[in-house]
């Protein structure tokens, strides 16, 4: 498996890079990979800065336009040539973050003021200008992102050919930034049929844990505070085996806050992470919840012990019996649930249900058979955050309950007084 760095140095490192050899020009390069796992970062962190130095030596341009929000083809040429062209980093920065179309409908607003009315009044300017052409011919570099957020008033046949005709006309590389599972319904087969015809050169980003970790943590000066914590804020994530960039940063955000206002140590810093995880991905929050006595229902150092939680009172009744019985099942003690994988769970429901649907005193009736079925199919996502989270990974005991419910509302309100 290819990583990170050697990624890096294939595209922009080395003697002959591919990203900088004029050989490669004329050609669309695809660099893909699951959602969140840190292709804009990588990009926009590891290689683009970089590459813009190189590229201003040769006085070519490195131009990054995202689809998000995009309506038309025209408006997308418009922001390339501007971008390419303008040596003013606040033009390209507000023609980004508003648009061609509102920075012209501003442009005689009287409440444009200094450097937001240069930029406007600069507009027409530089959609005249010849000299974003020029940076782009024969060595110039185009990234577009955001694919999946792009207005379906833009047709993907469309939006290919464009990029195609661009990178054969300008004699410029084009690089596409896109989640492996972007597509679906027609796009999905629109996209088989035009890749082949506009993808040249594929390259797939599957980063390590520790890589894109390092690469987050690195690309931000104020997580340096975190040094102490570092090695255990990663473990805790690696024990989550997320593999996310957007998470991975409000992870180390809840850490540094926490860190600001809080002692934190190894115990704090695993259910701040955990939970952290859990309700970005899933927007779930678990109450404190401790082994108890299936009997008594009271707190036990015995080995037979399970856990229950508040959520599974809207479960069917088979599954929320069959979370207890699997519990009981692990009977040395809670943590050896980290081996039982979701699929065995899942097995161990099935057995459940055909163990109650004999003839005898646990019959189900067919319409809670077919209840659970339907659960099962309908709420997956949900059974499996469930397991992982409050089963597997099984956090919530790690401190005590005052530190836990601190920890939970912050995660969940974002406030820490």
């Amino acid at each position: 498996m290819v990583n990170t760095h050697q990624l890096k140095q294939y595209l922009i490192e080395g003697d002959n890079p591919f990203l900088l050899s004029n050989d490669n020009n004329k050609k669309t390069i695809m660099l893909s990979g699951a959602w969140g796992a840190g292709k804009t970062h990588f990009w926009q962190n590891e290689i683009e800065p970089d590459l813009q130095k190189k590229l201003k030596e040769q006085e070519k341009a490195c131009v990054y336009v995202s689809l998000y929000g995009k309506t038309s083809l025209e408006s997308i040429k418009q922001e390339i040539l501007i971008k390419a062209s303008s040596e003013k980093p606040l033009l390209s920065k507000e023609v980004s973050t508003f648009g061609i179309d509102a920075l012209s409908s501003i442009k005689d607003s009287e409440l444009l003021i200094g450097k937001i009315a240069q930029a406007a009044d600069s507009l027409n300017k530089y959609r005249k200008s010849s000299k974003g052409t020029q940076k782009l011919e024969k060595g110039g570099i185009i990234c577009f992102d955001d694919f999946e957020r792009k207005s379906k008033e833009i047709d993907l046949n469309d939006l290919f050919g464009f990029i195609s005709h661009l990178a054969l006309t300008m004699e410029c590389k084009v690089v596409i930034i896109l989640n492996s599972d972007v597509f679906e319904g027609k796009d999905e087969e629109i996209f088989k049929n035009v890749k082949e015809k506009t993808v040249n050169k594929y390259f797939y980003f599957k980063p390590t844990i520790e890589e894109l970790f390092e690469s987050i943590y690195s690309s931000d000066q104020k997580y340096s505070a975190l040094a102490e914590h570092k090695n255990a804020i990663l473990d805790a994530i690696k024990e989550t085996e997320e593999l996310n960039a957007r998470l991975y940063i409000q992870v180390l955000d809840n850490c540094l806050e926490c860190y600001e206002k809080r002692t934190l140590n190894l115990s704090t810093i695993r259910v701040l992470v955990v939970a952290t995880s859990n309700f970005i991905l899933n927007h779930n929050v678990f109450e404190y919840m401790i082994p108890t006595d299936t009997r008594k229902h009271t707190i036990v150092s015995s080995r037979r012990q399970h856990i229950t939680y508040k959520e599974t009172n809207d479960y069917p009744r088979i599954i929320r019996e069959s979370l207890i019985r699997i519990t009981l099942k692990s009977d040395k003690n809670i943590s050896t649930l980290r081996e039982i994988e979701y699929l065995e769970l899942i097995h161990f429901i099935d057995k459940e249900l055909k163990r109650k649907n004999t003839n005898g005193n646990h019959d189900i009736s067919t319409a809670e058979h077919d209840e659970v079925i339907k659960w099962l199919n309908n709420h997956e996502n949900n059974l499996k955050a469930l397991w992982k989270y409050g089963y597997q990974l099984y956090y919530v005991a790690d401190v005590d309950e005052e530190t836990y419910n601190e920890i939970a509302q912050f995660v969940e309100s974002g406030i820490l007084l």
